[in-house]
């Protein structure tokens, strides 16, 4: 506080008191629901589907060719199903790596120093 507040009679203090709390409270709720856009947005699939949609497209055309060509068996079509599905999937552990290292950076003490930054794989809304 100031040294005028503190000279100040004891109901202007309250009322300056009082307006950094909300102000603080403010502040806080605010970061709050930005966090929890945030996390919202990072568990829902959209976000890495629209982030990585080569990585999605690769992933699921893995799956669906080994899967159209029976679980069980030796079958060409089941192998490379297969291996690109396992392709897909690192590749979307390293990108999910990557974030959750930006997310670590950006929730320390220089937050909004750390803008993220945009990758090569990134798809402009």
């Amino acid at each position: 506080m100031s040294d005028s507040a503190i000279t100040a009679d004891p109901g202007q203090r309250k009322r300056l008191l009082r307006l950094r709390l909300g102000r603080a409270r403010r502040r806080i709720d605010g970061r709050l629901r930005g966090t929890q856009n945030r996390g919202r947005e990072l568990l829902d699939w959209r976000t890495y589907a629209r982030r990585y949609p080569g990585n999605v497209l690769l992933g699921t055309f893995g799956l669906g060719l080994a899967l159209s060509a029976g679980l069980g068996g030796r079958s060409l079509a089941r192998w490379l199903g297969m291996r690109l599905l396992r392709r897909g999937l690192r590749q979307g552990e390293q990108l999910l790596g990557e974030e959750l290292r930006w997310l670590w950076d950006a929730a320390g003490p220089n937050a909004e120093s750390t803008p993220r930054k945009p990758r090569s794989s990134d798809v402009t809304p």
